[in-house]
């Protein structure tokens, strides 16, 4: 594995070397397109900074392909991000292509905020892209945007720690349980999982009991025996088994998990393919990256659930650049780059032909999420459940901290959800 990154990352310096030796030199003479005007198009990107270090020399070939058009690439917090777009859209000062998220797409459509992409133009892109992925750009059967990036949730492991005590990556909640239980060992402070208390992270064990966060008419469904089994599933590796640090998770409870994973205090945790580069440089992990396991989250009593997000590139409506903002949203979305950015940055394409990519697929850190994803057939659609993720977190930190109980706690959720604004 360390041979892999290596070898990429000699690639990358090769390719960069390249464009900026193409670079150097005698200024070239402006150049325009080929309807005679010179654009700029501006870019708003919400990776982060060590992923956009691979996509900087992909945007240099795109303008040096297409001359005339130079891209002005900002970066942005991701977190922040939706609120300057829709303030950006007031004020006129727009971007030409965003990176967005899947929820904020159906929102954006509705206040009329995106140009309406045609299929036919797009044919051959929405072709390969893995089935599901479809339906986070289409809102009322129009197609906003193209997606480019899959993100879901995995198992991190320690291998070592899990040689040590004979086990395998387990399958399932029952096994979960008797791995936390054995890679604990709380008098030499180590531990066998963290929690992070958020919504996302709560997912797989809320939805793998069976839970539901609305109905069929739409209503509000989180008042259920299952709700209440997934915390007390949580609850008991906690306060019972004690297989969790002994921590405050009030606050910086994902930087906690991080820290304690890639030190080795922490023998597992649940999160997604965005966190590989940065566990790999722990102590636990550095110049050993084979003992950094992957595998799907374990199974709950009704399945295998993991929520799923998705990135897209978007077309602000009103942009004076439609045609050249299309040209880049296909390049970004095209094979070539999604195949960089997936192996430089152990990301998940949106194009079915890299699912069957060899390097990809036989990846140790990528592959069991691959895997993962072909099991999904369709994503939950409902229009809050973007607005649902912050309060399910709430929810949980207090039960878990000992605040509340959890029937008091889903009684306060309930409330506070019903008088939102």
């Amino acid at each position: 594995m360390v041979e892999r990154l290596q070898k990429f990352g000699l690639i990358f310096f090769i390719l960069v070397a390249t464009l900026f030796s193409a670079s150097c030199g005698s200024k070239p003479t402006p150049q325009k397109t080929s309807s005679g005007k010179s654009v700029k198009l501006v870019f708003w990107n919400t990776m982060s900074p060590s992923e956009s270090q691979y996509l900087v020399p992909l945007l240099d070939k795109f303008s040096s392909n297409n001359p005339g058009i130079t891209v002005e690439m900002e970066s942005l917090p991701f977190l922040q991000t939706q609120a300057k777009f829709e303030q950006a859209m007031k004020t006129g000062i727009i971007p030409d292509v965003l990176r967005a998220d899947r929820f904020w797409i159906p929102q954006f459509a509705k206040a009329g905020l995106l140009e309406e992409l045609h299929p036919n133009a797009l044919k051959s892109e929405l072709e390969d892209l893995i089935p599901f992925v479809k339906q986070v750009v289409m809102t009322d059967e129009k197609l906003w945007g193209l997606p480019h990036s899959i993100d879901c949730l995995g198992l991190f492991f320690n291998k070592g720690r899990f040689e040590e005590k004979g086990i395998s990556p387990p399958g399932d909640f029952d096994a979960f349980r008797v791995a936390a239980q054995k890679t604990t060992e709380a008098g030499k402070g180590k531990f066998g999982f963290f929690m992070n208390p958020e919504g996302w992270f709560f997912d797989p064990f809320f939805r793998g009991f069976g839970g539901r966060y609305f109905d069929s008419s739409g209503n509000l469904a989180v008042k259920s025996d299952q709700m209440l089994k997934a915390t007390h599933y949580l609850m008991e590796l906690k306060d019972t088994l004690k297989v969790m640090p002994p921590v405050n998770l009030r606050s910086n409870s994902y930087d906690l998990m991080m820290q304690s994973f890639k030190n080795g205090q922490v023998a597992m945790m649940i999160n997604g393919p965005w966190c590989i580069r940065d566990a790999l440089e722990g102590n636990a992990f550095k110049d050993k990256s084979d003992n950094l396991g992957v595998a799907p989250v374990p199974k709950g009593p009704v399945g295998r659930e993991t929520p799923v997000g998705c990135q897209s590139y978007v077309i602000p409506k009103g942009t004076k650049n439609f045609k050249e903002a299309l040209m880049l949203l296909k390049f970004l979305c095209s094979e070539e780059v999604e195949s960089v950015l997936s192996k430089g940055n152990f990301g998940i394409p949106a194009r079915k032909s890299l699912f069957t990519d060899p390097e990809l697929r036989k990846d140790p850190f990528l592959g069991p999420f691959l895997k993962q994803l072909q099991e999904i057939q369709t994503l939950d659609s409902s229009p809050h459940l973007s607005k649902l993720m912050l309060p399910m977190g709430q929810y949980l930190k207090k039960v878990l901290n000992g605040d509340v109980t959890p029937e008091d706690g889903i009684k306060d959720f309930e409330s506070n959800w019903e008088s939102r604004p």
